[in-house]
């Protein structure tokens, strides 16, 4: 089989802690389902299987019935590859649009998601599991090999008071002087690990701004002369940061 025929192939990841080849695994419920009804694969159908650790791997429908599916992985297609070390800090927004921000974040190789909470977010609760099956089926969809992880809820400024101060926090300002955000990366050591943070729909309150304009390994960056929807600013602000510093 090509590369090209591996590419057609239904692409699925298994939550296990390692995988090998000549084993068999027992699909979830959710995934029995969408193999059996939405894929209609049926035994002998190929497949392609990752865990986010141990690379990527062809796989086989051994058994597929009413209850349950079976397969098995035979060799391995393509090495582990890790995502660059950047993260994500967006406050929840409605449901699709928030959805969105989750899987164009896995698209665009984030590493970790932290839904966080400011004076004025609208949406204080989220479902963090239901949101990381959003990222992993992203994953699924985008030939990533690793998973991003989505973080509970928490609130902003109890997550940048225990911050690493090895980590650079690029502060996507709606408002207020600032350098491009391209600008501002190229000053930013290639090694340095990033986190990018978008505001509220209702923008940070000056005394949000001010706090964290004052942190030391904040970078306050502009988007530009228009003021953005949440997950626009996400997309090009992350768009920009894995065009410079991404894969």
């Amino acid at each position: 089989m090509t590369t090209d025929d591996h590419k057609r192939l239904t692409r699925l990841y298994i939550p296990r802690e390692t995988i090998t080849g000549g084993e068999s695994v027992e699909l979830s419920e959710g995934q029995h389902h969408y193999l059996r009804n939405v894929m209609r694969l049926k035994a002998g159908d190929g497949l392609r299987l990752f865990n986010g650790r141990n690379g990527e791997w062809l796989g086989e429908v051994v058994e597929i019935t009413k209850k349950k599916a079976l397969v098995s992985l035979s060799q391995k297609i393509h090495e582990q590859e890790s995502s660059p070390d950047v993260w994500v800090l967006a406050s929840p927004v409605k449901k699709e649009a928030f959805d969105f921000m989750i899987e164009k974040s896995t698209e665009l190789g984030a590493a970790r998601f932290l839904p966080i909470t400011c004076e004025h977010t609208v949406v204080h609760r989220v479902n963090q599991s239901r949101l990381q099956a959003v990222s992993v089926e992203a994953a699924e969809q985008s030939e990533r090999l690793d998973i991003m992880e989505v973080a509970d809820l928490a609130a902003l400024k109890n997550i940048v008071n225990s911050w690493g101060s090895k980590r650079k926090l690029i502060f996507c300002l709606e408002r207020g002087d600032a350098p491009p955000l391209m600008q501002a990366l190229a000053k930013i050591p290639a090694d340095s690990p990033l986190a990018v943070l978008v505001g509220p729909e209702g923008g940070f309150s000056a005394e949000e701004a001010a706090f964290i304009v004052a942190l030391d390994y904040a970078v306050p960056v502009s988007l530009g002369p228009r003021i953005l929807k949440a997950e626009t600013a996400l997309v090009a602000a992350l768009a920009c940061v894995q065009g410079v510093r991404g894969d």
